[in-house]
Order: structure tokens, then C-alpha cells, then sequence
């Protein structure tokens, strides 16, 4: 079992080093062979390490400036839970939208959180949100007010 400090300092080192300094062999050396990913993947399925760095790659290849602020962490023996802002210019294809759309810059940071579980210091499970329609709108992919194509209401 790992300490609460230990895994305190297993989730700085991923966002600090994975995310923000692109570094994808901390990946190898902090998650488990074995990872379980649960995210938004379609039917509920989970993804894999090899997966997350997949994400990670297609996110600073769209973001190459692509930085994550930690907005709160909360670790314990077996679980660390991280509130972040993610933050990045739009110079790359990312989701199928091209850069140069009606915003090629994140304005607002956009929100999320990732729990993870860990197991003699790797983790071998995680759970991720973050605010995917926010950016699509801040990207222009999707219209930014959604109510205006709402019937009115007649109250």
C-alpha cells in the first residue's frame, strides 16, 4: 500500500511532467501495465495505457502549448483525486475539428477532474471528466448558445 504523500506526489508528477512537460514515459513508469481507463469512451468501454498515451499525444499535437493547473488534490492511501484547468492554443487537428476555427485559442480554461486508484506506487485504474462541450464551443465546432435553437417559452 502506498502512503498518502506517496500518492500525492504520483499525481503532481502526471500533471506536472506527463501533461505539462509532454512526457509520456512518466506514463510507463506510473501506471500499471494492467491500467483500466474509465472515460468518455463510447458504450462504456475502458481504455488502456497504451490508449491514455494515445490521448495525451493527439492533445499536444492539437495543443502543443497544452499546460494543466491543479485547482485542488486530494490524496489517501489508495486514491488521489485531482481538479484541474487545462489550457492551450488551438494550432493542431484535435477531434476531428482543423485549428483556425472560430477560436484558435482556449479563452477559459476548461475544467475537469481525474481520480485515480493506486496500488505500490503505479496506478491501475483512473476516472476522468472534463468539460468536453465547453471546449468544443470555445474550439466553435459547436454553437456557443444552445438555447437559441430552443422553442421560446410561452409562459
Amino acid at each position: 500500500m502506498s502512503t498518502t504523500a506517496e500518492n500525492e506526489k504520483i499525481a503532481r508528477r502526471i500533471i506536472e511532467e506527463a501533461w505539462n512537460e509532454q512526457d509520456l514515459g512518466v506514463v510507463d513508469e506510473l501506471y500499471s501495465p494492467e491500467y483500466v481507463g474509465h472515460w468518455f469512451l463510447p458504450g462504456g468501454e475502458t481504455a488502456d495505457r497504451e490508449a491514455l498515451k494515445g490521448f495525451m499525444q493527439a492533445v499536444f499535437e492539437g495543443f502543443p502549448d497544452y499546460r494543466m493547473d491543479i485547482a485542488f488534490l486530494h490524496a489517501d492511501e489508495s486514491y488521489v483525486t485531482v481538479g484541474f484547468t487545462g489550457s492551450g492554443t488551438h494550432e493542431g487537428e484535435f477531434m476531428g475539428v482543423a485549428p483556425g476555427g472560430t477560436s484558435t485559442d482556449i479563452d477559459r480554461p476548461i475544467p475537469g477532474h481525474i481520480t485515480s486508484r493506486i496500488e505500490d506506487g503505479q496506478i491501475v485504474e483512473g476516472w476522468a471528466t472534463w468539460d468536453a462541450l465547453g471546449m468544443m464551443q470555445e474550439l466553435g465546432a459547436i454553437p456557443g448558445d444552445l438555447e437559441a435553437g430552443l422553442p421560446a417559452d410561452d409562459d
